[in-house]
């Protein structure tokens, strides 16, 4: 009969997990919309849960509060904006599909650029955001290696800094979710337009394939 109750009570576990997983992601899935608008300052974990359907209670229970929401949505946005660039792709490609991704995780992009910005949870708030931060800037240190082997390979020219290429690369890749205003003043048309999106990441994948074109030597600075 002890074996009949365990067995009774294993799926019951199991859909209590499952449900916990339900609600942890409505909850993220929420936050991300607020949290892009408004910033860390000015999101408010009342909209969140409004727009989640749930109980404000459950983001404390879940998170550990607005700061723990926070890094959990800063740890899965990042993840899906920073896919290791592919070792058989050339960099043309890679710098094209990114302005893909940026394009398609909009939210993620601009509530990067409230981090830029300064607007996070203070200092001590949430512990695990300091080890977020090593983390991207271990990512970002093996973007640069890569980088660098390619350049070795002869992809792109000796005279390049693999790390101003890559930091360049990224603001070229954000700019029309970042800076929507001046693609309407150059084009007259939407950055959120898929079509648009579609064009800038075909030319950025030109641009970025003329590096590996022969070019003139750089003349001497006075």
């Amino acid at each position: 009969m002890a074996t009949d109750k365990r067995a009774r009570r294993a799926p019951q576990e199991a859909d209590r997990r499952r449900d916990s997983g339900r609600t942890r992601e409505r909850i993220i899935s929420a936050a991300v919309g607020e949290f892009s608008a408004h910033g860390y300052s000015g999101a408010r974990v009342t909209r969140i849960a409004k727009a989640a359907g749930l109980n404000a209670q459950l983001i404390s229970y879940h998170f550990d509060g607005k700061a723990g929401l926070y890094q959990a949505v800063l740890e899965r946005g990042t993840s899906a904006l920073d896919p290791l660039p592919a070792a058989d792709k050339p960099l043309s490609d890679i710098a094209a599909d990114y302005v893909r991704v940026t394009g398609r995780n909009a939210d993620i992009t601009r509530l990067l650029a409230w981090e830029g910005l300064g607007d996070t949870p203070e200092a001590g708030e949430h512990t695990d955001i300091g080890r977020h931060s090593q983390g991207r800037v271990d990512f970002m240190h093996r973007i640069v290696d890569q980088l660098r082997e390619r350049q070795a390979a002869g992809e792109f020219p000796d005279d390049l800094d693999a790390g101003h290429l890559l930091l360049a690369l990224y603001a070229m890749a954000s700019a029309p979710v970042l800076l929507p205003q001046v693609a309407r003043q150059i084009f007259g048309a939407d950055a959120d337009r898929a079509d648009f999106q579609e064009a800038f990441a075909r030319q950025v994948a030109r641009l970025v394939a003329h590096l590996a074109a022969p070019h003139a030597a750089p003349h001497a600075a006075p």
